[in-house]
C-alpha cells in the first residue's frame, strides 16, 4: 500500500516567472546546493520548446534516517529525482519520479504550477511505494516526511530568488 504525499508551495509571482526559474540550469543547481544533501548534482537538464526535463541526484546522510530505514540500506542512500515539465491549460505540469538507489523505494506523481490570485501555487501529488512487508509503510512515511521538508526548503529558496535575493 502506498503512502500519499501532498505538498503545496505558494509564490507571489505568476506561473510564467516561476517556470522561467525552473528552465534556468543555474537556478536548479543553486537550489539543489542550498537545500542540503550529500554530493548534489544536476544529472540531466534538457530544455525544449515543449518544456524541461530535470534529473537531479543527491544522497541523504544515513544519520538523518530512522533505523527502520538504515537496516535495509547500507551507507548514505542516493536519491534520483526526475521532473518532466510542460505547458498545461492553466499553467504548467510535470511528471515526478523519485527513486532511491539500493532500495525498492519509489515516489511517483505529478506537480502542477497554476495561477493563484496575483501569484501562483505549486502542488505536488505523489505516492511513495516501498513493497517490503511489515516495514514498507514505515519507510514510505519517512520518504514522504523527507520530501515534504525538502519541498518547504525549495519554496523558501525559490521565493527568495523571485524577490531578487
Amino acid at each position: 500500500m502506498a503512502t500519499k504525499l501532498v505538498a503545496s508551495q505558494h509564490y507571489t509571482a505568476g506561473p510564467d516567472a516561476v517556470f522561467a526559474l525552473y528552465r534556468d540550469r543555474s537556478f536548479v543547481e543553486a537550489r539543489l546546493q542550498a537545500n542540503g544533501g550529500l554530493n548534489p548534482e544536476v544529472v540531466t537538464f534538457d530544455v525544449s520548446d515543449n518544456g524541461v526535463e530535470i534529473v537531479t541526484r543527491q544522497a541523504i546522510p544515513a544519520s538523518a534516517l530512522p533505523s527502520a530505514v538504515t537496516s535495509f540500506i547500507s551507507g548514505d542512500p542516493s536519491t534520483q529525482r526526475t521532473e518532466t515539465w510542460r505547458p498545461a491549460a492553466s499553467g504548467y505540469e510535470a511528471d515526478l519520479k523519485v527513486t532511491i538507489h539500493g532500495a525498492p523505494a519509489t515516489l511517483k506523481g505529478t506537480i502542477t504550477l497554476v495561477p493563484d490570485g496575483g501569484g501562483s501555487t505549486v502542488t505536488v501529488n505523489a505516492d511513495a511505494n516501498v513493497p517490503i512487508p511489515l516495514f514498507g509503510g514505515k519507510i514510505e512515511k519517512v520518504i514522504v516526511e523527507q520530501l515534504t521538508e525538502l519541498f518547504t526548503l525549495e519554496e523558501q529558496f525559490t521565493q527568495e530568488q523571485l524577490n531578487g535575493a
